[in-house]
């Protein structure tokens, strides 16, 4: 059995092309609510400049657009210019128009010293190859005392547990594994100690845990084909995949209950402070 192959950027552009236009819409839509909830924690104000890195669909950069107002303004980027085009439509349909779309690496920011007084970024630490340069980056453009967001899963429960374990345990079977550049699971002192070794200050972090529900096997296997477990999929001959898919919706099929496949999903919730000195 060999190693799960590491997920390049341009594998993870590949991923999030191919799966923009059903993203976080097969079953319940999770991120766009996790989003809403870090957005909450920020403590945004009118009037302030966001960037949110890793945007996808705007889970965070539409709730904030929406209270920082006509005299505010959210940048989101994203390796993923199919992304960015569903996010677009997403916002002009809310009536947004105080936002700007970049395609842009986490890596690299492409703008100057000190000029966003908040930084979100959600579910993505773990796919940056340098997840510490990500975070430097970000401190680098906020503004002293700016504030920086993020959310990542928690250990416990593991995301989306027990459906990703059989999945991933799967996917090693076939030889066609692909793992993030980070590891996708952390506690909350993990991410407190993260965002400390990044040079962020006041770390805040906590742990809240869901039960989100598929209403079917049609849901639960579509929602596969929208994340990072497309990689793997996409790896497999067609027939392969044919018997991938049956093989797992043999083993999930068990843990339904009368109204849908519960899975647990941990979230971690992290804020902190850029020094003022």
């Amino acid at each position: 059995m060999a190693n799960p192959i590491v997920a390049t950027k341009e594998t993870i552009e590949e991923i999030f092309d191919g799966a923009a236009e059903r993203y976080d819409r097969e079953g319940p839509s999770v991120f766009r609510k996790f989003g809403g909830q870090l957005v909450e924690l920020m403590h945004l104000a009118g009037g302030e400049r966001v960037l949110d890195v890793a945007t996808g669909k705007g889970a965070v950069l539409i709730p904030a657009a929406e209270i920082v107002g006509r005299y505010g303004r959210v940048v989101g980027i994203d390796l993923s210019s199919k992304m960015l085009d569903e996010t677009e439509s997403i916002a002009r349909e809310a009536g947004l128009d105080n936002f700007e779309l970049y395609k842009m690496d986490a890596e690299h920011l492409e703008f100057r010293d000190e000029i966003f007084d908040m930084v979100t970024c959600a579910f993505a630490l773990f796919f940056f190859p340098s997840m510490k340069v990500a975070l430097k980056e970000m401190y680098r453009v906020l503004v002293p005392g700016g504030r920086l967001g993020v959310t990542v899963f928690g250990s416990e429960p593991p995301p989306f547990d027990p459906g990703w374990r059989i999945f991933a345990e799967q996917a090693r079977a076939y030889d066609t594994a692909v793992r993030t550049p980070q590891r996708v699971v952390y506690s909350p002192d993990d991410v407190k100690s993260v965002l400390e070794e990044a040079g962020f200050v006041e770390v805040e972090t906590q742990l809240k845990v869901y039960d989100v529900v598929y209403r079917s096997e049609a849901d639960w296997w579509a929602f596969q084909m929208t994340l990072g477990n497309r990689a793997s999929i996409l790896r497999m001959p067609e027939e392969t995949r044919r018997k991938f898919k049956e093989e797992h919706l043999a083993r999930m099929r068990p843990l339904f209950r009368e109204d849908g496949l519960h899975v647990g999903v941990s979230v971690v919730y992290g804020t902190a402070r850029k020094s003022n000195e």
